[in-house]
C-alpha cells in the first residue's frame, strides 16, 4: 500500500476550519487536538474529575467483550483500567449492517493509532475503545449496504422486516432476514479469493448474536482482534446503572442544559456557521422506553411526558423510575457524550465531520455536571484507490480533486477534444441564424396584425426546441462513438465519489475485503493515517 495526502474541502465550513485553521474555531472547544500539552492537561483533568467505579466497569467490560470472543490483548487492556493512571480514547457509531459505511472502520483505526501514539507520548496506559451506538432507533440509517455489483453498477441491499416503531437496534433480533441479506451480498458481488470465508464468518457471527448491535460488535471485534480494541455497549444493565445518577441530573437540570445548548448555538452562529442541532426547548434530551419503543421525554410546565403517548410523570416519579430501572432511559445526541464521558476515564473522542459540528455546541453543557469536554480528535478521512482505477486516472491525468469537483465538466472537456467538428460552435451559429430569420419574418408580418408577433414567438420556441433536441442527439452520438472514454470516466467517478459523496460515506468494507482479504485492514492500521489532517488516498495493490 502507498499513502498520498491531498487537501480537500468538505461540505461543512466549520469542519474545514477545525481541520485546517483550528484557531478560528478554538473558542468552541475545550482543547487543541493538535497540541501535546493539551493532552497532558486533559490527562490531569481526568484524574481530578473521573469518579466512576473502575472495578465495576472492568467487571462489566470483561463479561461483554469475552462474550464477543475478544482477544487476550483486549482482556489485558480492560484489566489495565484498574490502574488509576489509565485513560481511554474512544469513537462510536451506529450499529449498521455489515458495519455500515467505510468511515466506521476508519474511525476505529484512528482510535487504535491515537491510543498507541499517546501511550508513548504521555507515558501512561491509553486504551482504544469503541462505543456501539446500540440505543439508536433510526432503522433507515442502519438497514442497508451500498456497493458496486457484478454489473459494475451502484447497488443497495436493504434489510427486510422493518421493526415498525422506534426500537433501538440493540433490541432488534437477528432474524432470517439477516441471513437473506448475507446471501444477497454473496450473489450480487463478483467471485473473489476471500469472499467465501467472509460470507461464512458473517453467518457465524449472526448465529452467535441475539440482536443487530451484537452482530455488529462481533464483526468489529473480529476485525481488530490483534489491536486490543475494547467494545462498550451502553444498553448493558451494568453501564446503565453506572449512568443512573447522571440521568437524574439530566432531569433536574434540563432547563440549564437547554440554555447551555442555546449558548453553544449562538456562539456557532456568531462565527458564521449553521448549528448542527436544533432541538425544541421542551426536549429533555433523554428518552424513555415505553412498550419497547425509545420515545423522547418532554417537559411541559412541571409535568414530564413522552411524545405520542398519553403518559405523565411528576419530577419525583421520574427520578424514582431512573433509580429503580435506569435501563429504561437513554440520552439523546446532546447528552450521550456527557453520559459516555461520565462512565469512562475519557481522554479524547475521535469524531467524524458531523460529530465535530455537534461537539461545537456542547462546551457549556459539560460544566453543569462537574465535567469538561474531552479532546475532540478528527478521524482519518480516506479514499481507497484500487489498481485498475489508478491506471485509468493516470491515463486521463485526473486527481481526486478533479473527481470530487465533478466529472461532468471533465467529461465535457475530453469529449470536446475528440470532436471532429465543433458541435457547440456549429449549433450556436445555427440557433443564431435561424433566430435571426424568424426575427426578420416577424418584423415584416406584424404590419398585417400586431398579434402575429405572439404567433411568431411561439413558432420560434418550437423551432428552438427541435434544434436543441437535434443538438442533444448529436452529442449523444458523439458520446456513443467515444463510449470507452465515457464508461471509464464513469467508472472512476463511481469508485471514488459515488452519489456525489465521498467513498467513505457510501461504500461498505466487505466488498473490498472479498478482494483483498484481512491484509487490507491490517495494512491500513500500519499506515501513518493520523499524520496531518489532509485527506489520505490509499493505493491498494490488488495482490495484497
Amino acid at each position: 500500500m502507498i499513502i498520498e495526502s491531498v487537501r480537500l474541502t468538505y461540505k461543512q465550513p466549520l469542519v474545514n476550519k477545525y481541520l485546517y485553521h483550528f484557531p478560528a474555531v478554538e473558542c468552541l472547544f475545550s482543547a487543541n487536538p493538535y497540541r501535546l500539552a493539551d493532552f497532558q492537561y486533559r490527562l490531569q483533568t481526568v484524574a481530578n474529575e473521573y469518579k466512576a467505579d473502575r472495578e465495576e466497569l472492568v467487571r462489566i467490560l470483561l463479561s461483554y467483550n469475552k462474550n464477543l470472543g475478544c482477544s487476550q490483548k483486549t482482556v489485558a487492556n480492560i484489566e489495565m483500567l484498574r490502574d488509576k493512571n489509565s485513560v481511554v480514547v474512544i469513537t462510536g457509531q451506529q450499529a449498521g449492517v455489515f458495519t455500515g459505511p467505510l468511515y466506521t472502520i476508519y474511525k476505529t483505526i484512528t482510535v487504535i493509532q491515537l491510543a498507541q501514539k499517546l501511550s508513548r507520548d504521555l507515558g501512561c496506559p491509553v486504551i482504544p475503545f469503541f462505543w456501539v451506538a446500540s440505543e439508536d432507533h433510526d432503522f433507515q440509517e442502519i438497514n442497508h449496504l451500498d456497493f458496486i455489483n457484478r454489473q459494475g453498477r451502484l447497488d443497495r441491499l436493504v434489510l427486510e422486516e422493518e421493526p415498525g416503531g422506534k426500537f433501538s437496534v440493540g433490541h432488534i433480533p437477528v432474524s432470517e432476514a439477516v441471513y437473506k441479506l448475507i446471501d444477497a451480498l454473496a450473489e450480487s458481488t463478483n467471485p473473489a479469493e476471500w469472499k467465501e470465508g467472509y460470507i461464512e464468518q458473517l453467518k457465524d457471527y449472526a448465529c452467535s448474536s441475539e440482536n443487530l448491535a451484537e452482530w455488529f460488535a462481533r464483526i468489529m471485534t473480529g476485525f481488530f482482534t490483534d489491536y486490543g480494541l475494547v467494545m462498550v455497549h451502553p444498553m448493558l444493565p451494568g453501564i446503565r446503572k453506572l449512568m443512573a445518577p447522571l440521568f437524574e441530573q439530566f432531569v433536574i437540570r434540563s432547563e440549564e442544559v437547554n440554555r447551555a445548548l442555546e449558548q453553544g448555538k449562538n456562539m456557532v452562529m456568531d462565527l458564521g456557521f449553521t448549528p448542527q442541532v436544533d432541538k425544541d426547548p421542551e426536549h429533555l434530551h433523554l428518552f424513555r422506553y415505553v412498550d419497547g419503543e425509545r420515545l423522547p421525554l418532554l417537559k411541559e410546565n412541571d409535568v414530564f411526558t413522552v411524545r405520542g403517548r398519553d403518559l405523565h410523570w411528576r419530577e419525583d416519579e421520574l427520578l424514582a423510575a431512573i433509580r429503580d430501572n435506569p435501563e429504561d432511559f437513554s440520552p439523546n445526541v446532546v447528552l450521550r457524550p456527557v453520559a459516555q464521558d461520565y462512565v469512562l476515564p475519557l481522554l479524547a473522542y475521535v469524531a467524524g465531520p458531523g460529530e465535530i459540528s455537534y461537539y461545537a455546541l456542547y462546551k457549556a453543557i459539560y460544566p453543569l455536571f462537574g465535567m469538561n469536554m474531552p479532546i475532540i480528535y478528527p478521524r482519518a478521512n480516506i479514499t481507497l484507490l484500487e489498481g485498475n482505477i489508478s491506471k485509468l486516472m493516470q491515463k486521463y491525468g485526473l486527481s481526486l480533486n478533479d473527481v470530487v469537483e465533478g466529472m461532468e465538466e471533465k467529461q465535457r472537456q475530453f469529449l470536446k477534444e475528440l470532436e471532429t467538428v465543433d458541435i457547440e460552435g456549429l449549433f450556436n451559429g445555427f440557433r443564431e441564424k435561424v433566430g435571426r430569420c424568424f426575427q426578420e419574418v416577424n418584423d415584416e408580418v406584424i404590419v398585417i396584425d400586431p398579434s402575429l408577433r405572439r404567433v411568431g414567438d411561439e413558432a420560434w420556441n418550437k423551432a428552438l426546441y427541435q434544434i436543441n433536441h437535434y443538438y442533444e442527439k448529436v452529442q449523444q452520438y458523439h458520446r456513443k462513438k467515444n463510449d470507452t472514454l465515457v464508461r471509464q470516466l464513469g467508472k472512476i467517478s463511481l469508485s471514488l465519489f459515488p452519489k456525489n459523496n465521498f467513498q467513505e460515506r457510501v461504500f461498505n468494507i466487505f466488498p473490498y475485503l472479498f478482494k483483498h482479504g484481512p491484509g487490507l485492514i491490517n495494512g491500513l492500521v500500519g499506515l501513518p493515517l493520523i499524520e496531518g489532517t489532509d485527506h489520505k488516498i490509499v493505493h491498494i495493490n490488488p495482490e495484497i
